[in-house]
């Protein structure tokens, strides 16, 4: 089960795709770019929405890495393997974000200053089970509350209660929402592909509990 963090913001309503990139380049599309958030982690990857200002730090993140590279402090092949998927990264941004947004991006970047994505990787896990019964029952109230609606959505009930032997194998990755729920979170939105697990205040961190019996821009189930 994937489990991701996300940061809301404004994304244009006529959007048609999106690309997701995380600091090493990997990245990834998706055609439905209002579903997901700016931040989008997936396991220990965090991803951000490629807008130009992140495309400049992006670049030059690269532009140490070449210098690093030539100096021998990183591997040459490996720099190339980097360099190849910002190739691909740029021939993207140039075509949606064209070349003017792109190089104003650049001038006007400071890179010390960009706060760029990061992961998240305790708040994504189960919580851990000394406190289990007080929590577990609250968690399974607040799955109750929204259980018609997710079930409406196409989510199994097994994918929102599975908790049998959670104290012995906390960590297990086909475990359901509540063992996620922390002990002051609440749900926030319920659609068919994810359910949104909302931090206590002040942070308010959003997770995702995903459903993989669903497609995602990540999955794609052979038929």
């Amino acid at each position: 089960m994937e489990l991701a963090t996300q940061t809301h913001y404004a994304i244009s309503p006529g959007a048609a795709e999106a690309l997701y990139v995380a600091t090493d380049l990997r990245f990834w599309k998706t055609d439905s770019p209002a579903t997901f958030c700016r931040d989008v982690q997936i396991n220990e990857t965090a991803y951000r929405r490629l807008d130009p200002e992140y495309f400049a730090w992006l670049r030059s993140r690269l532009a140490l890495a070449k210098e690093a590279a030539k100096s021998k402090r990183v591997d040459p092949a490996g720099f190339e393997e980097l360099h190849g998927r910002f190739s691909e990264i740029e021939a993207w941004a140039l075509d949606h974000f064209g070349t003017q947004a792109i190089l104003a991006a650049i001038r006007s970047l400071t890179p010390k200053a960009y706060d760029p994505p990061r992961a998240e990787t305790e708040s994504r896990r189960p919580e851990p089970p000394a406190r289990d019964d007080e929590r577990m029952n609250r968690a399974i109230r607040l799955v109750d509350a929204i259980r018609e609606k997710a079930v409406d959505l196409g989510w199994h009930l097994e994918r929102l209660y599975r908790h049998e032997g959670f104290q012995k194998r906390p960590f297990a990755a086909d475990y359901g929402l509540v063992c996620y729920i922390g002990s002051k979170d609440r749900i926030g939105e319920v659609t068919r592909q994810a359910i949104e697990i909302v931090g206590p205040p002040p942070r308010e961190t959003r997770l995702r509990f995903y459903n993989p019996d669903v497609d995602q821009p990540w999955i794609r189930r052979i038929r």
